[in-house]
């Protein structure tokens, strides 16, 4: 389906972020994310029956936690109904084809799809790392524009979200990654080359803002240098999004914790710690937010 190339409407990406999710502590997360999980079940009920079409593309640096948050989103969901594209490395066919293969892993009426990257591949990591050409770039920021406007037009619910990862952050995952003997096939060399051109993802990112966060699919910020509270604020930025039926997003179970809800237990990469004080759980603590 080819059309020319309009000038559509468009705004900046936009900052979400729920105040009171700031700094929780583990036990407080867990709550609540337990909250949150029962409401995305209403809302895949609510999907399901008014056979809705929700596509979810998570974006981000490496590192910056698409692939967690994805599984947070959909870890309890109905699978017959929800499921998680994630991009491999693509085939020359589909590099040639690249919005026409993408139309075909949209979702079905009454499911939810969540990208662990997306079309937008094309808009980020594979200029800065060569894998395209700068005339497939162009045509790519010419185009996307007016086919979201069409996939929106067939009935897509279409979330566009950004996950903001600090250099420092992602250094630090980078090296928990390599020393973890459950988690070191995260870390690759082209994490590491991507890494080396962080100010030039960020001239990409800026410009994939600016021409394709528009009105009709705006481009959501979501910071995640604490993957908690991403999680968290990425999960109810969704479902601020639908009016489905049982719809609570009140935050009344965030109640301040008093020394007898702390932990003492805790598991970090696998490794149960127990009988821990709260200072040592605070340190744990900060070790699990960027697991």
């Amino acid at each position: 389906m080819q059309s020319s190339h309009t000038i559509l409407p468009q705004t900046t990406a936009t900052r979400y972020e729920v105040a009171e999710f700031r700094d929780v502590s583990y036990r407080t997360y867990r709550a609540e994310l337990r909250i949150l999980r029962l409401q995305l079940l209403l809302l895949q009920e609510w999907v399901v029956e008014q056979g809705r079409r929700v596509a979810i593309v998570l974006e981000g640096r490496d590192a910056a936690g698409k692939g967690s948050t994805a599984s947070g989103i959909t870890h309890y969901l109905d699978p017959k109904s929800a499921s998680i594209v994630v991009q491999g490395i693509p085939s020359p066919k589909k590099m040639r084809n690249w919005l026409g293969s993408h139309y075909n892993s949209l979702p079905e009426p009454g499911s939810i799809t969540v990208f662990d990257r997306s079309w937008y591949s094309r808009a980020l990591i594979q200029p800065v790392m060569g894998y395209c050409s700068m005339r497939q770039y162009g045509y790519f920021l010419s185009r996307v524009n007016d086919w979201e406007r069409e996939i929106v037009d067939e009935g897509v619910d279409l979330l566009k979200i950004y996950l903001s990862v600090s250099r420092e952050a992602q250094s630090l995952r980078f090296r928990l990654r390599q020393n973890s003997e459950l988690q070191y096939w995260k870390y690759s060399a082209t994490d590491r080359r991507a890494a080396e051109r962080w100010h030039m993802l960020t001239y990409f990112k800026e410009r994939m803002f600016a021409v394709t966060s528009t009105d009709y699919a705006p481009w959501i910020v979501i910071e995640s240098d604490n993957k908690h509270q991403a999680r968290l604020n990425v999960i109810h930025y969704i479902l601020s999004r639908f009016e489905y039926e049982g719809k609570d997003l009140s935050l009344e179970s965030l109640q301040p914790e008093t020394d007898s809800d702390k932990l003492t237990s805790v598991i970090v990469d696998g490794v149960l710690f127990k009988d821990m004080d709260a200072d040592q759980v605070e340190v744990l603590e900060r070790i699990l937010m960027h697991e």
